[in-house]
């Protein structure tokens, strides 16, 4: 590309909003690689004017331009709508704690030079997401960039604010992602003040994928939690785990399947209060415990039964530890003491 693509610029400024959203986006926990670029891209597509790039053309660009345009669109947006104020630290410095960033068209677009200071000012703690809630709070509670990882960690355990993430915990399903804090909480850990990131991968091969891709870019443990029926899956990820990851294999079954029974039917009252209760005896089944919910919907007419909506309610349900099963406290024991 010729270098007069970073002459005769012309664009619209970002607004408030755009760059509030633009500052999230970028300090959510997710491969710097696709969240720079997407950011990027949506930010010169959005407000850039002349040259006119597409995002066929955005994909033919070196990184350097990416980040000029960019760079340029945000900055003169920022000191049009702020007051300037010390730039502490920067995007590159926090994703520095979590990630191992080798590529260099990544690490060119990490190196762009975003005055976020401002943007971090000006953030509304009482409606804001908990990745900005702690960028606000780590502006204003440090000075120098060596205590920087200190006082992140400090303000993540005293304020819950889950950032820095710590470490990350892959599963199959939502029903995971959805109870597995409660659990924790209810085994006093909790995963907003240990900085335990779970994310749901939506089936076992691609636990496996993305297993396989994180281990080279983070810097911290992941735990990998498996349906037993995943026991070629796990052997794969037990072949190539690293070090400080640990995989698990549930002993029996999916993960509804360790849930007990009893929270199971006090949550099935909750989700059916106007519907005959669930017996014990219709929780079980030799085919697993989600055939016999979906036995039980189809029983009471109630129409298709769905993992997401019982795990709701089981999570409004419990109240204290008697509820958990040992393997449930032998999981949530395994992520506590990762490092």
């Amino acid at each position: 590309m010729s270098l007069n693509l970073k002459c005769d610029l012309k664009y619209k400024p970002m607004s408030q909003d755009d760059l509030l959203l633009s500052l999230d986006r970028l300090t959510r926990f997710k491969n710097p690689e696709i969240k720079y670029r997407r950011v990027f891209y949506d930010i010169i597509l959005r407000h850039l004017i002349s040259p006119s790039l597409s995002k066929h053309k955005l994909d033919e660009l070196l990184p350097s331009y990416i980040s000029f345009y960019a760079e340029k669109i945000w900055n003169d947006s920022v000191s049009n709508l702020y007051v300037s104020c010390d730039e502490k630290f920067s995007l590159k410095d926090l994703d520095n704690i979590q990630y191992e960033i080798n590529d260099d068209y990544t690490a060119e677009l990490m190196n762009t030079k975003l005055t976020i200071a401002p943007v971090i000012n000006n953030i509304n703690l009482s409606d804001c997401p908990l990745n900005l809630k702690f960028l606000y709070l780590l502006y204003n509670n440090f000075n120098t960039k060596q205590d920087l990882i200190k006082t992140a960690n400090i303000i993540r355990a005293e304020q819950f604010t889950l950032f820095p993430v710590q470490k990350l915990v892959l599963t199959e399903g939502i029903t995971e992602e959805i109870l597995l804090p409660k659990f924790a909480d209810v085994l006093n850990y909790n995963f907003d003040k240990n900085g335990v990131f779970i994310l749901a991968t939506g089936g076992k091969s691609k636990v496996l994928s993305l297993y396989a891709e994180l281990k080279y870019i983070l810097k911290i443990p992941i735990f990998v939690l498996l349906d037993n029926d995943a026991d070629a899956v796990y052997a794969d990820i037990m072949s190539i785990l690293r070090n400080n990851d640990k995989a698990y294999l549930i002993k029996s079954g999916e993960f509804e399947d360790i849930l007990s029974k009893e929270l199971i039917q006090k949550a099935f009252i909750e989700m059916n209060y106007d519907v005959k209760p669930a017996e014990i005896e219709e929780l079980f089944s030799e085919n697993g415990t989600c055939y016999a919910l979906e036995n039980l919907w189809k029983s009471r007419n109630l129409g298709e039964f769905r993992k997401a909506h019982l795990a709701k309610a089981v999570k409004n349900c419990l109240t204290n530890q008697k509820y958990l099963s040992p393997e449930i406290v032998d999981i949530i024991t395994s992520i506590s003491v990762l490092k």
